[in-house]
């Protein structure tokens, strides 16, 4: 099933090109860059929720912590019959973070500003259907939508293309259920690695699975527990048993 954060990264780019500009989704990211109706861009931040609220991270209200360098924020609002889109300025949005976080660490001295950090409606509101911010029309030209739902071919040619060989990740595909969120990895058996691949920490690697469940578990909660990274890891098959059973580690 397709994740929420991705259905609202393809819901805004829908909507962006039925409003005469173009999208392209940045590598690795769930940014995309923007091309308005005259020709300039942007870069647009995207988060989506089914449920009342959006999630970000503490370390977004740090300056430099965006390394797309965006100029707005898009929040998706996908619990309504159509997608809602509320369009709000990067520097107001990590403001706001900031000073809620500044109030969060006075409360208890010697937190350490990581985890997610919620975005109520109520901030974000006036932001609704701003599509001016990004140069684009407020009026949807749906005859556009093909262009991003069903991208036009040309007629195939009778030269048959080459087929490259599809890849097979030899690593053992690992997930785990944490804070609301479900995050996917893959664990090496050669040397113990970890490498997050899809949820919170996506792309991070670490030299050990308990290492990676210790990192995971901080990020999302500032939870300082220590868990056991084999079992906090399971496998991701019809199994689900807990990587340690499977390779007959403890401890």
């Amino acid at each position: 099933m397709e994740e929420s954060a991705d259905r609202g990264v393809r819901a805004f780019v829908t909507d962006v090109v039925q409003r005469g500009g173009s999208a392209t989704q940045l590598k690795g990211s769930r940014s995309v860059r923007v091309k308005g109706v005259d020709g300039r861009s942007c870069v647009v931040r995207v988060r989506s929720t089914t449920r009342g609220q959006w999630m970000a991270r503490r370390q977004d209200g740090t300056p430099g912590s965006d390394p797309t360098g965006s100029s707005y924020w898009v929040f998706v609002d996908l619990g309504k019959e159509c997608p809602e889109f509320y369009m709000v300025e990067s520097d107001e949005v990590e403001s706001g973070i900031a000073a809620d976080v500044e109030l969060w660490l006075a409360e208890r001295p010697g937190r350490v500003p990581t985890g997610s950090h919620p975005i109520p409606m109520s901030s974000i509101v006036h932001g609704h259907d701003r599509w001016d911010l990004l140069n684009l029309n407020r009026v949807r030209d749906s005859r556009h939508s093909r262009e991003v739902l069903r991208p036009r071919t040309r007629p195939a040619k009778a030269i048959t293309p080459a087929v490259e060989p599809e890849f097979v990740d030899p690593r053992t595909a690992i997930v785990a259920d944490f804070g609301g969120y479900r995050i996917h990895a893959r664990f090496d058996q050669e040397n113990s690695n970890v490498e997050i691949t899809r949820g919170p920490m996506e792309g991070r690697r670490f030299s050990h699975p308990t290492t990676a469940a210790n990192a995971v578990t901080k990020f999302v909660s500032d939870d300082d527990a220590e868990y056991d990274g084999w079992t906090f890891w399971r496998l991701d098959d019809q199994t689900g048993d807990p990587l340690g059973k499977r390779l007959s580690h403890s401890g």
